[in-house]
């Protein structure tokens, strides 16, 4: 596959999620985008706040709750546009220990290019190929993508974010304060016998002694 038609399969793509959003809830999808006509030359800032009713747009996400601002300072020159974003706030996730919502803090910077030249390279693999005369870039897929990648794999916050019921972790063998348990020494694991092993064989002696 030649790299024109890489990129023009790319467009495609591009284009299939933005529709397929639009489809989905079009007035949010509105909401989180840019209207590349109206960008003036140079550095132009937007700001766009991410809450509960961003994620319920997107079926399956793992995310419910959420409080978070996007800010995006996108660059237009003659040949791309250069966005910046910078995600800060929370999101609401699910402790893997005991299923209860916590909040997640995140903040943290992305970079997209949208070029206008498939010829031109630039210092970031975060690289779209759009037409010069696209009326809108839709940034929604984008946000949600970036926050997704960002969600821990384990998901067991900090006892001063979260801490499970005593319940919980009693059955998880941990400390009141979520930390795991020191092992028992080998000759006190050794030394230690099931009380009830104790009344079972103290039954059967009784047993042996009144045959």
């Amino acid at each position: 596959m030649g790299f024109s038609t890489f990129f023009s399969n790319r467009i495609q793509l591009i284009l299939f999620l933005q529709f397929k959003f639009l489809d989905v809830d079009q007035s949010l999808a509105k909401k989180y985008s840019v209207e590349v006509p109206k960008l003036g030359y140079g550095l132009n800032q937007l700001t766009f706040h991410i809450d509960r009713s961003f994620f319920e747009a997107f079926e399956f996400s793992p995310i419910q709750e959420a409080e978070m601002d996007v800010q995006l300072d996108i660059t237009r020159y003659a040949t791309h546009l250069d966005a910046k974003l910078r995600f800060h706030g929370w999101i609401g996730l699910e402790c893997d220990r005991c299923l209860e919502t916590y909040h997640h803090d995140m903040d943290f910077l992305e970079r997209v290019v949208y070029s206008f030249d498939e010829e031109l390279e630039f210092d970031t693999d975060e690289v779209i190929l759009i037409e010069e005369n696209v009326p809108v870039i839709h940034l929604a897929t984008d946000f949600y993508d970036f926050i997704l990648l960002e969600v821990p794999l384990r998901k067991v916050p900090p006892a001063s974010v979260h801490m499970c019921a005593p319940e919980v972790l009693e059955l998880l063998n941990l400390n009141p304060d979520g930390t795991e348990r020191e092992p028992l020494p080998a000759e006190t694991e050794e030394e230690f016998v099931d009380p009830r092993w104790l009344a079972l064989k103290k039954l059967q002696d009784t047993q042996e002694k009144e045959q």
